[in-house]
């Protein structure tokens, strides 16, 4: 397996670093290769003369080996076959080019902490990441990194072939979560739903009795693949139906109750409770936990 974590200096992608070293049973069994890339952004200034480009050089240069050096000690707690590489460019399109030039099966950064309506940092590194990278990335935060080794998994569904993706990948990468790890398959109803078209030329008595019976069969629909898959894998699961917006049910629900969620970065359910832009993004910008962000097969 290859992990990539980006690196910029900074006390999030530290706990991207602390992150992996506590999967200590996984780094034993597993043996990842772990490869560090740290993108400086491009020089702003354009050189006018020859002499310039010496200096723009020096400037890269001195740049990336400060943040090694900052952050050698932290490094130091990997294993000793990490690579270190440098680039230049916009980190988000580089990070998500080089996973894919690397074949990449993982990458594993730090995001700031920033509301949604705050996230010019997630938008143009942690988020621009998501958008194009082709393989998991999860994102953890500054203090909220879990130090036991199983932990407690939320998979959020909504009815689309997303659930089964991000179900393949926890029973695929079950030792990434610890031998004994818990998975809830989660599924969470719009506050404000939306009839039916079925229901449209019924009136409202009768959509009132009907609605509950059809929430319930699309819950059913949308959990019962991924439990399937689950159990049948030998993991603890159960389903958990919530009721709210992704972003405040979902964000509550699992600063309370798990240690990680696992959610796809796109949905095509009825809801689209998992549209990537909107409620993704909102939940990778305001959840405390660690999220894991599962990319289509067509990426």
């Amino acid at each position: 397996m290859r992990v990539l974590i980006p690196i910029d200096g900074g006390a999030d992608c530290r706990e991207a670093i602390r992150f992996v070293n506590s999967r200590k049973d996984w780094l034993e069994s597993e043996k990842p290769q772990i490869e560090l890339l740290y993108v400086q952004r491009p020089y702003i200034e354009h050189p006018t003369e020859e002499g310039d480009f010496d200096i723009q050089s020096w400037y890269y240069d001195d740049k990336i080996k400060a943040v090694f050096e900052d952050m050698a000690e932290d490094i130091a707690t990997l294993p000793e076959n990490v690579i270190k590489t440098s680039k230049i460019g916009h980190p988000a399109k580089v990070i998500a080019e080089y996973s894919r030039e690397i074949g990449a099966d993982l990458v594993i950064m730090g995001a700031r902490g920033l509301s949604a309506l705050r996230n010019l940092y997630l938008g143009s590194v942690s988020l621009g990441t998501i958008a194009r990278a082709a393989c998991p990335v999860l994102v953890c935060r500054e203090h909220y990194t879990p130090r036991d080794e199983n932990l407690r998994i939320g998979i959020a569904v909504d009815g689309s072939g997303f659930g089964d993706l991000c179900t393949k990948f926890a029973i695929q990468n079950k030792g990434l979560f610890g031998k004994n790890a818990t998975f809830e398959v989660i599924y969470v109803h719009a506050s404000e739903e939306v009839v039916p078209r079925e229901f449209l030329d019924k009136g409202v008595l009768e959509v009132d009795k009907l609605l509950p019976k059809y929430e319930k069969e699309e819950f059913l629909g949308a959990i019962e693949s991924p439990l399937a898959q689950l159990k049948a894998a030998g993991l603890e699961a159960k389903a958990v139906e919530l009721r709210g917006s992704l972003q405040t049910t979902l964000t509550k629900y699992a600063d309370e109750n798990l240690n990680m969620v696992v959610m796809g970065s796109h949905g095509k359910g009825r809801i689209s409770s998992l549209v990537f832009g909107s409620s993704t993004r909102a939940m990778v910008a305001s959840c405390r936990m660690p999220i894991f962000i599962v990319p289509g097969e067509d990426k």
